[in-house]
């Protein structure tokens, strides 16, 4: 077999031109030695996958936070603002004024309902003094320590009428008692006229039975012995006529003394009658006067702790608020500041309070802001769903490291968005690799 030399064109001592068999096998040699290199490659990472362990998170979207939450400041009835103290970004102090409301009408009904209460409590403390006949009126501590003009003129009013009804039955026991002593009087008297007609009849007897002893010797005519007859007779009928005067005066005179006694029994029956229904107006005027007195207080709207004032809704005088509307927000000072994230269901498995976190907070520069360390201190017992956009997720509070924040000397609000990445464990790289794969594999099968 005869070889064909093919002589390579040089240049100097340096060939142009190499053996194409020689080429061949140099690029065989070069291809043989990539594929043991990728080989070798894929080799060691399978290896390294299968030893080496990586760390897995579980991430969520969520905003800043504080562990009692911003609190939205509202009022139950509303009303119409007449001045405007605080202003965005105010710092207030628990209990500070901050918007007062028109009170013309408010107080107007506070005053009124608490007058009418006044005179119900003077009312009550003088019928009471008539139901038990007491001297004098013991009035409330309340109303005597109040010691206003309405008060004062309630207990007056209660104590004139008090006086002026105690001495009607003052009167009308001595008008009694004066008819009492008449009628006892009137029966001495009607005694007297006994004692005289019985003086009559006792001498008027002997001379009747002489002038019947005459009658019957026919010394007398009857007419004489009649006309003796009947006087003694009128005398019986005058001393019987008279004892029946005595018993009818003794009744007037009982009849008086039970009329003294209706005088005090009526008054005190009265005054019970009248202290039920004074009880029941005042229980329902008691209950109106709170209410407006209320209605009255609310008419200034304070700060319920220190903090301070966000997305105050009114600036102008005169603006109507309605009921149960947001006026602003406070946001509450020195509160520990947390992340109030949204986790997919499901991740939410691999998720547990206690376990540490990392927060990065999308508001700050990613190079120069550091994660945050932080603790899992809230995981939602079910899931909720989002009104509108139907996602589920569960919600998951993660505290943040006070220290780190003091050192990085953050300046952090509640609302700026942050992502959380919850450690859920280490698992090797072969095991990312192939999870996909194995389920896939057990939803073949049980398919």
């Amino acid at each position: 077999m005869t070889h064909q030399v093919i002589l390579a064109p040089t240049y100097g001592n340096i060939a142009l031109w190499r053996d194409p068999v020689d080429i061949a096998a140099r690029l065989d040699r070069t291809r043989r030695m990539a594929i043991a290199g990728l080989i070798v490659f894929v080799t060691a990472m399978v290896a390294i996958s299968t030893v080496v362990p990586a760390g897995g998170a579980v991430v969520g979207q969520g905003q800043l936070g504080v562990e009692s939450r911003v609190k939205q400041v509202t009022h139950p009835t509303g009303g119409v603002i007449k001045s405007i103290l605080v202003h965005d970004g105010q710092q207030v102090a628990k209990g500070q004024l901050m918007i007062q409301l028109d009170s013309e009408v408010s107080g107007l009904s506070a005053s009124l309902a608490g007058q009418t209460v006044e005179q119900l409590l003077a009312q009550r403390a003088r019928l009471m003094a008539e139901r038990e006949n007491a001297p004098a009126i013991s009035f409330p501590d309340d109303l005597v320590r109040a010691n206003t003009p309405s008060a004062r003129e309630a207990m007056a009013s209660e104590q004139r009428l008090f006086d002026l009804r105690r001495t009607e039955r003052a009167n009308m026991r001595s008008q009694l008692g004066q008819r009492i002593v008449q009628f006892e009087q009137q029966i001495a008297s009607y005694r007297a006229q006994i004692v005289s007609l019985d003086r009559q009849r006792i001498l008027i007897e002997p001379e009747r039975k002489g002038v019947k002893d005459l009658w019957g010797k026919g010394l007398v005519t009857i007419n004489r012995l009649n006309q003796l007859e009947r006087s003694a007779v009128d005398l019986d009928g005058s001393i019987a006529s008279i004892d029946g005067n005595i018993a009818q005066t003794r009744a007037r005179i009982s009849e008086a003394r039970e009329q003294m006694l209706a005088v005090d029994q009526n008054a005190r029956a009265d005054a019970g009658k009248e202290l039920a229904q004074v009880n029941a107006t005042l229980n329902d005027q008691q209950a109106k006067s709170v209410s407006a007195s209320d209605a009255f207080s609310r008419t200034e709207i304070r700060a319920p702790y220190a903090g301070t004032v966000d997305k105050l809704a009114f600036a102008t005088v005169g603006g109507v608020i309605s009921p149960a509307q947001t006026i602003m927000e406070i946001v509450p000072q020195n509160e520990r500041l947390l992340v109030e994230a949204s986790i997919n269901p499901a991740d939410i498995g691999k998720v547990r309070t206690g376990q540490p976190a990392r927060v990065r907070l999308s508001a700050f520069s990613a190079p120069t802001t550091p994660e945050i360390p932080g603790t899992v201190v809230f995981v939602s017992p079910e899931r909720t769903t989002d009104a509108n956009t139907g996602a589920s997720y569960f919600r998951v509070h993660v505290r943040l490291d006070e220290a780190v924040l003091k050192k990085e000397r953050m300046t952090l609000k509640p609302g700026m968005p942050a992502e959380i990445f919850v450690s859920s464990g280490e698992r090797t790289l072969m095991s990312y690799i192939l999870k996909p794969l194995r389920d896939q594999f057990a939803r073949a099968f049980r398919n």
